[in-house]
């Protein structure tokens, strides 16, 4: 695929972003979420691309920890609005073949877990596997995460690219874990 001058500037300007977020993130906010008190809870957070004003935007880390079948990553998730958002649960997954379809079936969001209060400029994570597409299938199909925040239908993109097998549930390769408060810290948190 031969990108176009536009395309590649796009391609750098989110590269970019991807190395500098983290560090943006880390300096604006202690990464703790925002106190909760029991008789307010801040509307849920919604997707929302990072340039916009409003809502959270899902970005990845490096590999948190590798083992025989995969590898697990910490994904961050940033309010990006001027308000307090709150989360729950684990997020859906899905993984978009280049064609634009999913490659098998979206692993559906959970509303279980604790609910995580996110202040303006502050990260909640969760851990995403991605499993080994050749110990699951015999003609893994090359494809993009996609990531849907619980109580979200729009997919925001997962930031990790992974081979998967049509027909399963999540391309059989992608499992998530619930969203907690905080920065995530690979090889702490997985």
């Amino acid at each position: 695929m031969k990108l176009s001058g536009t395309q590649l500037s796009a391609a750098l300007a989110v590269a970019a972003a991807a190395v500098l977020l983290p560090a943006m993130a880390l300096a604006a906010t202690s990464g703790r979420a925002a106190p909760q008190h029991p008789a307010v809870i801040a509307p849920a957070c919604g997707n929302a691309h990072p340039a916009l004003p409003g809502g959270a935007f899902v970005w990845a880390t490096s590999p948190g920890d590798g083992f025989a079948g995969g590898v697990g990553y910490i994904m961050e998730i940033t309010n990006v609005g001027r308000h307090a958002c709150s989360l729950r649960g684990v997020p859906g997954a899905a993984v978009q073949g280049g064609n634009g379809h999913l490659i098998g079936s979206k692993v559906p969001a959970s509303g279980r877990g604790p609910l995580v209060t996110l202040a303006p400029g502050a990260t909640a994570h969760f851990v995403l596997t991605i499993h080994i597409a050749d110990a699951v299938c015999m003609h893994p199909v090359a494809g993009q995460v996609l990531i849907y925040l619980p109580g979200q239908r729009q997919a925001q993109n997962g930031w990790q690219s992974a081979p998967a097998c049509p027909g399963l549930r999540g391309g059989g390769v992608l499992s998530a874990g619930s969203i907690q408060p905080g920065t995530g810290i690979p090889d702490y948190n997985v």
